[in-house]
């Protein structure tokens, strides 16, 4: 009868561990992706329009754990401008962004979601594997087996959408388009 008791109890314990775990893995995720986006915005040259008012980051969907992340960089400066961090509740919503993230969850609607940017200067980031081959500027996957992100990016749409890349985003790419 005690066996019985403390094992449950020891699975309770383990239970609620590995559930801190998980959580503690989201967080990390949306702080990488934060970390990298605020990295990118400093090491792309952004066409003349997308030098002009705030720089807006945007977010296609409720994503609250990122959402929360980006706030944080509102604090910052991309040159002279303040970051502003806007979400998007649809693709018919999707106003003016440098930068538009669009996550796992919103990915069916990348063909709608680039159109719907291309008359902005709008570097589009999804977070799906070779979304940089399917719409998107950069794909941005976390690789949950090692904590950390990988990312491909599409030269094309960069030179279409006029930003100038330093070659240090390029070399740390696990895939150039």
């Amino acid at each position: 009868m005690r066996t019985r008791i403390f094992i449950s109890r020891l699975s309770a314990i383990i239970m609620v561990f590995l559930l801190f775990l998980s959580i503690d893995a989201n967080a990390q995720k949306e702080k990488l992706q934060t970390a990298f986006i605020y990295q990118v915005t400093r090491l792309i040259e952004w066409c003349p329009e997308g030098k002009e008012g705030n720089f807006i980051i945007g977010v296609v969907g409720n994503e609250p754990a990122l959402i929360a992340e980006l706030n944080a960089l509102s604090a910052r400066r991309v040159g002279s401008q303040q970051i502003e961090v806007k979400t998007f509740s649809s693709v018919g919503a999707i106003t003016k962004a440098n930068i538009l993230f669009v996550p796992d969850s919103q990915f069916d609607n990348i063909g709608a979601i680039a159109s719907k940017a291309s008359g902005f200067c709008t570097l589009i980031v999804a977070e799906q594997s070779s979304a940089a081959n399917k719409g998107a500027g950069i794909s941005l996957v976390y690789n949950t087996r090692q904590s950390k992100l990988e990312f491909e990016i599409n030269r094309s749409y960069m030179r279409r959408n006029s930003f100038n890349v330093n070659e240090q985003l390029y070399n740390l790419a696990t895939s150039i388009y």
